[in-house]
């Protein structure tokens, strides 16, 4: 029996389902949105290559030396190195038929506000989870930086409990800071999500036949810069290891002890950590009559808004879905 390939442009049933009784474009429930609001933590630097933002770091210091009247000192020096990180493109389009019914520009918006979302929740996974080693067009996320508690540059800020299966979950500490740990894109390009009307071009159905469309260009060329590894503290646990028990106190330990890992705590740090670790936090809290942490009403330049979000030690705590069940690291 043949298959019916959906090609990804709107057809009658798409729009028929979104258009209310008045011929409207009905608002949709975007019920696929991911908890995502950590993207406005990041802070964004322009690259300073088209393709990859190249980082001079420090690999070495020579010793002092101490010196005698009427008598010199050797000459040293520093050395250093370089690496480039790597940007990538996320990129998609939408295409709605020119003769669909309903009002046309709703009927584009609503699309695109679902292309927009898929996009943003790629990027939040890669940032966390993307790795070059396995797909070089992409962009090399944290987790590949963060690999295991042996064998990284950063293993020493990578922590563990008893792991040993593949339902494990991950807690970040990261303090964003330019100069340190960003995001980054290519130099001369839009920073962010960038939208292109196409207008009316020659749109193609399954069977390469041609029909005229209203088509959008979406794309966002972006990365991640770790310049700094000690900016950042990861932290797996196993539901399965018996320290993390609802009334143990390995949790809000851990928290703790990360804040004292990471190299410097300043006013962009974050925990970021799903809605099974932050059940597990809040639940052993209550479990140990301890009051760690605190709901703080959110502000944007200095302007309070009616959000609250929780705070450990002072430190925001962000939930974030794009982190999912993970191997047990070294």
């Amino acid at each position: 029996m043949a298959t019916i390939t959906d090609v990804g442009f709107l057809n009658l049933a798409d729009v028929l389902a979104r258009i209310g009784p008045d011929g409207q474009v009905r608002p949709m429930a975007e019920l696929l949105n991911k908890k995502l609001d950590f993207i406005s933590d990041v802070p964004w630097v322009e690259c300073n290559m088209q393709t990859g933002h190249q980082i001079s770091f420090r690999t070495g210091l020579p010793s002092p030396q101490w010196r005698s009247l009427n008598q010199g000192v050797s000459l040293t020096k520093t050395s250093s190195a370089t690496y480039i990180e790597s940007t990538g493109i996320l990129e998609d389009r939408a295409e709605v038929d020119v003769d669909m019914p309903g009002n046309m520009a709703q009927l584009r918006m609503n699309e695109e506000a679902g292309k927009v979302e898929v996009i943003t929740q790629e990027y939040a996974r890669a940032l966390f989870y993307e790795s070059t080693f396995d797909n070089a067009d992409r962009i090399h996320g944290l987790t590949a930086r963060y690999g295991g508690t042996t064998g990284y540059t950063a293993s020493a800020y990578v922590k563990k409990g008893t792991n040993a299966g593949v339902n494990c979950h991950s807690v970040w500490l990261i303090n964003w800071n330019p100069g340190k740990l960003y995001s980054i894109y290519p130099a001369g390009s839009p920073a962010g999500l960038f939208r292109k009307d196409l207008g009316e071009i020659d749109c193609q159905d399954v069977n390469l036949k041609k029909f005229r469309g209203l088509a959008t260009k979406l794309q966002w060329k972006c990365g991640v810069a770790v310049e700094d590894y000690r900016s950042s503290v990861r932290f797996q646990w196993d539901p399965d290891d018996a320290n993390f028990a609802s009334t143990a106190k390995s949790m809000y330990l851990t928290l703790q002890s990360m804040l004292g890992t990471v190299f410097l705590l300043g006013e962009n740090a974050r925990f970021y950590m799903n809605r099974t670790s932050f059940d597990l936090l809040v639940t052993q809290l209550a479990s140990n009559n301890v009051d760690f942490i605190k709901y703080v009403q959110m502000s944007s330049r200095g302007i309070l808004g009616g959000q609250l979000m929780p705070h450990f030690l002072g430190v925001p705590i962000r939930i974030v879905d794009s982190l999912v069940l993970e191997t047990a690291i070294a």
